[in-house]
Formats: structure tokens, C-alpha cells, sequence
């Protein structure tokens, strides 16, 4: 019998749920990536759109904690993070206290949720249902405070999807970034 993954979030066919679920105690990893050579300078931007889904939120948290970290940085962000459920989302804590920032913006998208009651008071103003569709996209654009450079991360579906959707809402390609 297998033993039971010891990662929080664990897929039956995902790659790095299979090769954590093999560590032993005393096994070594080490990690490289997220991958994309993405350089952020303060106020380089008006504002960053970041694009995340599930563990593509990684490259988005250091940018992230560079604006809030720096005073003099103005840039806006508005974040998107796509998770299937809830209790699925990543960083919750590290999330809302970025979302208290003047100049940051948190949004999630769940796609196997449907309720609003199931959900915290906090999140129920910036949590949508089902899928980050087109349509979303251009609402998300229209209401950045600043002209938007986005970042985009997740599975080459979601970043191909996503890459799509900006074009159509008006962004051109030197306007955003795919990790």
C-alpha cells in the first residue's frame, strides 16, 4: 500500500505530488524555477494585473512583497488568484494583509465553490465563481487605476487562456508577461 502524500495539496496524477509523496526522512530536494526571467523595478510600472493560478501564485508573492515592502514604490496591483475551492487557496493570511495595502487590490476566482454564504465575510466582496473568462478579463483591465502591465502564471493552458483573453481586452503583447 502507498503511503499518503504529506503535501497539503496533493493530485493523483501531478508530477511534483508524485515525486514529494517518494521523500523519505533525510532526502534532499532542490528547487529551481519559478522559470520566465521577469525583473521587477520600482515604480517601473503603473500598475501590475497578476494572474495566478494555483501554484503559479509563487512568482507573483516576492514581486509582491517588493511593492508593499517599499515605500516609495506606487505602483498598483491588482491580484487574481484562481483556486478550485476555499480552503484550496494558498497564502490566505499572507493575502489579506498585502489586500490592506492603499495601492493593492486582492481578487479570488474558485472554481468548484458556489456559495457565497459558505465563504468569510472578508472574501465574499472579492471572490467570483466558475472560471477567469474573458469577460472578467476585460472588467479586471477596465478597472485598473493605472494603465496595467500584467504577469501571468499557471498551467500552459491557464497562461495560453490568459494570454488570449488580455489581447482581446485591449492589452498589447509587450503588455504583459507569461512565466
Amino acid at each position: 500500500m502507498k503511503s499518503p502524500c504529506v503535501c497539503s495539496q496533493c493530485y493523483q496524477t501531478g508530477l511534483m505530488s508524485r515525486y514529494v509523496e517518494s521523500w523519505r526522512a533525510g532526502d534532499t530536494a532542490f528547487w529551481r524555477g519559478p522559470f520566465g526571467g521577469f525583473s521587477y523595478k520600482p515604480n517601473q510600472y503603473g500598475e501590475l494585473l497578476m494572474l495566478a493560478a494555483g501554484t503559479g501564485l509563487a512568482p507573483m508573492v516576492p514581486i509582491l512583497h517588493s511593492i508593499t515592502d517599499n515605500a516609495d514604490d506606487e505602483t498598483f496591483v491588482t491580484l487574481v488568484s484562481c483556486f478550485k475551492t476555499f480552503e484550496g487557496i494558498y497564502l490566505k493570511t499572507f493575502l489579506q494583509e498585502q489586500a490592506r495595502f492603499w495601492n493593492v487590490r486582492t481578487f479570488f476566482v474558485l472554481s468548484q465553490e458556489n456559495s457565497l454564504e459558505q465563504l468569510p465575510w472578508s472574501y465574499r466582496e472579492k471572490t467570483w465563481f466558475g472560471r477567469l473568462t474573458q469577460d472578467l478579463i476585460e472588467e479586471l483591465v477596465r478597472s485598473c487605476r493605472r494603465e496595467p502591465f500584467a504577469l501571468v502564471c499557471g498551467s500552459a493552458e491557464f497562461t495560453k487562456d490568459m494570454a488570449r483573453c488580455l489581447l482581446h481586452a485591449g492589452l498589447a503583447e509587450d503588455s504583459y508577461f507569461l512565466f
